[in-house]
C-alpha cells in the first residue's frame, strides 16, 4: 500500500470492503450440445421474448497496451437446423450516442458470479439466485440491434422455413463500473410463430437508438406461404413496448404488414420498390422531435424520411442537381456540418456512396444536411481523386494507384449482393471533429467494380477530410492490402504494438489479403467497412499476419487505425483477432474468439463491421473529442460479431462440436455473439485519467459536496454518506 492510501484507510474501514459480484455471459449445465441459447419461440407465461441479465466485461490489451473491456453482451437465439448451438448473427447496430437517466427497466437482473451453468434460460441453465433492480438505478444507456438467421428444422437453406428475426437490446451501465451491462435482451420481430413454421418474411437491420427504437428492412424474398410479407416495408420496433408472453411474427396480407404484437410496431413505409436498410435519428437527440425519425434510400434513387410520425416523404433534393444513383444504405450522424447545414432546425448530416462518371462507377460519396423532420438541407460530392498525389497513405506514403493501377478504375465497394437489403449499415462512415472539420471514409476495390461479385480482395480505406468552411478535402488512407505482385513485399499496411507500456512501436505484423488467410478463396474482400469513433479513429475487421519467432500466422482481427489529426496519417492498433482467449467472469469459464468474418461466399459479410456498429460518445466523466492520441477514451463502444467457444471441461482446448455431421463429442459449447468493446476505466478511477491515485479521491468528494455527475457513487438515485463509504472501499480495492 503506497503512503496515499494509508492516508484515508481508517475511513475506508468503516464499511469494509466490498466484493465483485458478476452475471451472464453463461454455459449450460450440461456438456455440450445443445447448450442454453433462448427460443425465438418461446412465449406465454415463461416467455423467453424478454431477458434481463448483468454482463461484466474482461479486460483485453491491445498491441498498444491500451486497455480495453470485451465481453459478450447478446448471444443468438437457439437453432433448430440440428447440430448447432445458435443461429448465425448478421447485420449487427448500435446506437450512434449514450443517453443518460433512470434505467431502461425497474425489474430484476440476472446476477451470478462465476457460476457455471447458471444463467436466464431454466432448464438449460441453472436459475439465478440475486440479482439488481433497475428501480431508482440511474447510468449510461445505449441500445444495440442485431438480425439472425438460420435454415430451419430442415437443415436446408432457401426451403421455406428459413429462420429469421431481429433481435435487440437496451443496455445500462454506471459511472461506478463502466464495464458491468445491464442488459434487457427483446426479440423484436420474428417471421415465424414457432420452429415447425413456414417463414413469411426476410429483415434487414439499419439502426437502433438508446430508448429501443431498431429501424428494420422486411420483406417475403425467399419465402413461399400465402402469409408471406408481399410489400418492402421500413418498420419499426419499439423494444419497450413490446409484450414479453407474445411472439412478434411479421405476416402480410396483400400491400398490408400485419403483426401479432402491433402495439410495439409501426410502418413508415410500405412500398413495391426496393429499399435499403433505414438507419435512424434517435428519438432523444438534442433538438429532435422526441421522437424516433426513419432514413432510408430506395432503389428509385429517392431519398426517404419520417416526416410525420409513421409518414413517409420522398425527395431527390439530397442529390447533384436532383438526379443520380445512391448505392448502398445511408449513414447518419447527429452532427451539424455547417457547409450542408438544414437552413431551419439542422440535426445532423447524412451520406451514402454514389455513382459518378456518367454515372458509370460508384467513386462519389454524397453528403446533406438533415433537419428534425428528416428532410434535406445543403449537400455536396466527394469524389475518389484521379491524381496519383491527391491520394496516398500519409502515413507510410503507400500509392494505391502504384500498387493497383490508375485510380479513375477504383470504386468504392461492399454494397453488392445482400448488403444493401440486409445490412450492415452503412458503408459511409462519418465524424464531425472538435474544431469542425469532417471525416468522411469508405472501403475501396482497387482491383474490379464496386458492384462486382465476386468482390476484389485488393481494398483501401479512403477518409477524406473536409474543412470546417467546406472546401477542397485532403486524402488519406486508413487502411490498405498491398498490389497481387507487392503484398508479400511490405507493401500491406503494417501493424504496431509495444513490449512495455509506454514504449515505442514497433512492427508486429500487416494487413494481408483474404487468399493468404484462406487459401482456398481467391476473392475477398479483405478489408471491411470503417467505422469511426468520435476522435476519428477508424475500426475495422481485415485478415492479417502476424509476425512470430517461427514466421507469420495469419488470421482475421479487429483493428483500430489510429487518427493524428496534425498529419492526417492513420497507425494501426491491432484490438482482438480469432485465438484470442479471454476469461468469462460470469460464466467461469474462459473462451476463445474463433471466428470474425470480413467475406462470404462472394462479397462482404453482413456480420462484419460497419459504421452503424459504433457508439460516437464517451463513457461519463470523459472527453472523447479531446482524447490523446491512441487513447481507448475517444471510444464509447463498438458492437461486432464474433463466434466464441467456451472451454468447458477447463483442458485448454477450445474444441466447438458443432456443425453438420460434426461427430465431435467435445463438452465445450460455441455461440454466436455480439461482442461490446469499451474503454476500460479502472475501478475508482473518478477522474478517468487511467490511473487510481488520492486525485481521485479528492475529485470524488469535491463533486459529491456539489452534488454532481458520479457523486451517487452506489448509483441507487440518491447522494448519501454511503456513496462516500463505497468510494472508498473501491478505491482501496482499485483498478
Amino acid at each position: 500500500m503506497h503512503m496515499a492510501k494509508s492516508v484515508v484507510l481508517a475511513a475506508g474501514a468503516v464499511c469494509g470492503l466490498v466484493g465483485a459480484a458478476h452475471a451472464q455471459d453463461s454455459v449450460s449445465t450440461t456438456n455440450g450440445l445443445p447448450g442454453d441459447a433462448v427460443s425465438a419461440y418461446q412465449g406465454g407465461t415463461d416467455s423467453r421474448q424478454i431477458v434481463r441479465y448483468v454482463v461484466d466485461l474482461p479486460s483485453k490489451s491491445s498491441s498498444w497496451l491500451s486497455s480495453y473491456a470485451l465481453g459478450p453482451v447478446v448471444k443468438a437465439s437457439k437453432s433448430n437446423a440440428g447440430g448447432y448451438f445458435d443461429q448465425l448473427i448478421g447485420a449487427v447496430a448500435a446506437s450512434n450516442r449514450f443517453s443518460s437517466g433512470s434505467f431502461f427497466s425497474n425489474d430484476a437482473y440476472g446476477l451470478w458470479t462465476a457460476q457455471p451453468g447458471t444463467g436466464v434460460n431454466v432448464p438449460q441453465n441453472a436459475a439465478w439466485t440475486n440479482s439488481l433492480l433497475g428501480l431508482n438505478r440511474t447510468g449510461q444507456q445505449f441500445g444495440l440491434a442485431f438480425m439472425e438467421f438460420g435454415a430451419g428444422s430442415d437443415g436446408a437453406f432457401g426451403s421455406g422455413d428459413d429462420e429469421n428475426s431481429v433481435i435487440g437490446a437496451v443496455v445500462n451501465f454506471q459511472y461506478r463500473r463502466t464495464s458491468r451491462l445491464f442488459v434487457q435482451r427483446v426479440a423484436a420481430v420474428h417471421n415465424k410463430a414457432t420452429a415447425a413454421s413456414s417463414g413469411t418474411a426476410s429483415f434487414g437491420v439499419g439502426g437502433v437508438d438508446p430508448s429501443g427504437n431498431v429501424h428494420i428492412l422486411a420483406d417475403g424474398y425467399s419465402m413461399t406461404v400465402p402469409q408471406r410479407l408481399n410489400a418492402r416495408a421500413l418498420i419499426r420496433a419499439n423494444l419497450g413496448a413490446r409484450q414479453a408472453s407474445v411472439v412478434n411474427q411479421i405476416l402480410g396480407s396483400g400491400v398490408n404488414v400485419l403483426y401479432t404484437d402491433s402495439g410495439a410496431m409501426t410502418t413508415v413505409r410500405a412500398t413495391t420498390i426496393m429499399q435499403t436498410v433505414p438507419t435512424i435519428v434517435a428519438a432523444t437527440t438534442p433538438g429532435g422531435l422526441g421522437r424516433a425519425v426513419m432514413l432510408a434510400t430506395d432503389l428509385a434513387n429517392n431519398y426517404v424520411f419520417e416526416s410525420s410520425a409513421g409518414a413517409s416523404t420522398i425527395s431527390t433534393a439530397y442529390l447533384p442537381g436532383g438526379s443520380g444513383s445512391p448505392r448502398g444504405s445511408l449513414a447518419f450522424v447527429p452532427q451539424v456540418h455547417a457547409p450542408v447545414a438544414a437552413a431551419a432546425n439542422p440535426i445532423g448530416t447524412a451520406a451514402t456512396l454514389i455513382r459518378t462518371d456518367s454515372n458509370t462507377k460508384t467513386r462519389g460519396i454524397q453528403i446533406f444536411g438533415v433537419s428534425s423532420n428528416g428532410g434535406v438541407g445543403g449537400q455536396t460530392t466527394l469524389s475518389l481523386p484521379t491524381v496519383a498525389g491527391d491520394l496516398f497513405d500519409r502515413d507510410d506514403s503507400f500509392s494505391p494507384a502504384a500498387a493497383h493501377g490508375a485510380l479513375g478504375g477504383h470504386e468504392f465497394s461492399h454494397y453488392a449482393s445482400q448488403a444493401s437489403f440486409r445490412g450492415g449499415n452503412s458503408q459511409v462512415a462519418m465524424v464531425q471533429l472538435a474544431g469542425g472539420d469532417l471525416l468522411v471514409g469508405a472501403t475501396v476495390a482497387a482491383n474490379g467494380g464496386g458492384s462486382s461479385v465476386p468482390q476484389s480482395q485488393d481494398n483501401y480505406i479512403a477518409v477524406a477530410r473536409v474543412p470546417a468552411g467546406g472546401g477542397t478535402p485532403v486524402w488519406t488512407i486508413a487502411a490498405h492490402t498491398g498490389s497481387v505482385t507487392g503484398f508479400a513485399g511490405g507493401q500491406s499496411k503494417a501493424i504496431f504494438g509495444r513490449s512495455t507500456p509506454g514504449g515505442p512501436l514497433l512492427e508486429i505484423g500487416r494487413l494481408a489479403r483474404h487468399t493468404e488467410v484462406f487459401g482456398a478463396s481467391a476473392t475477398g474482400p479483405s478489408i471491411s467497412s470503417p467505422a469511426m469513433d468520435r476522435g476519428g479513429n477508424v475500426y475495422f475487421v481485415s485478415t492479417i499476419g502476424l509476425t512470430g519467432s517461427s514466421g507469420t500466422t495469419f488470421t482475421t482481427g479487429l483493428v483500430r487505425a489510429n487518427f493524428d489529426a496534425a498529419t492526417n496519417g492513420y497507425k494501426l492498433e491491432l484490438l482482438a483477432a480469432v485465438g484470442d482467449v479471454l476469461p468469462g467472469v460470469n460464466s467461469g469459464r474462459n473462451f476463445q474468439i474463433q471466428f470474425l468474418g470480413v467475406a462470404d461466399a462472394d462479397s462482404v459479410d453482413s456480420g462484419s463491421v460497419f459504421s452503424s456498429g459504433v457508439i460516437q460518445d464517451g463513457i461519463a466523466g470523459s472527453s472523447p473529442q479531446s482524447a490523446s492520441y491512441g487513447s481507448p477514451l475517444s471510444l464509447g463502444a463498438l458492437m461486432f460479431r464474433a463466434k466464441i467457444v467456451y472451454d468447458i471441461n477447463s483442458d485448454g482446448v477450445f474444441a466447438d462440436p458443432s456443425g453438420s455431421g460434426s461427430g465431435s463429442t467435445s463438452p465445450d459449447q460455441a455461440y454466436n455473439v455480439v461482442m461490446a468493446l469499451m474503454p476500460r476505466v479502472p475501478l475508482a478511477d473518478f477522474n478517468r485519467d487511467g490511473v487510481v491515485t488520492v486525485n481521485d479521491v479528492f475529485d470524488f468528494l469535491n463533486v459529491w459536496f456539489a452534488g454532481g455527475l458520479g457523486s451517487d457513487w452506489t448509483g441507487e438515485g440518491a447522494v448519501t454518506v454511503s456513496d462516500i463509504f463505497e468510494f472508498l472501499n473501491d478505491w482501496f480495492l482499485g483498478g
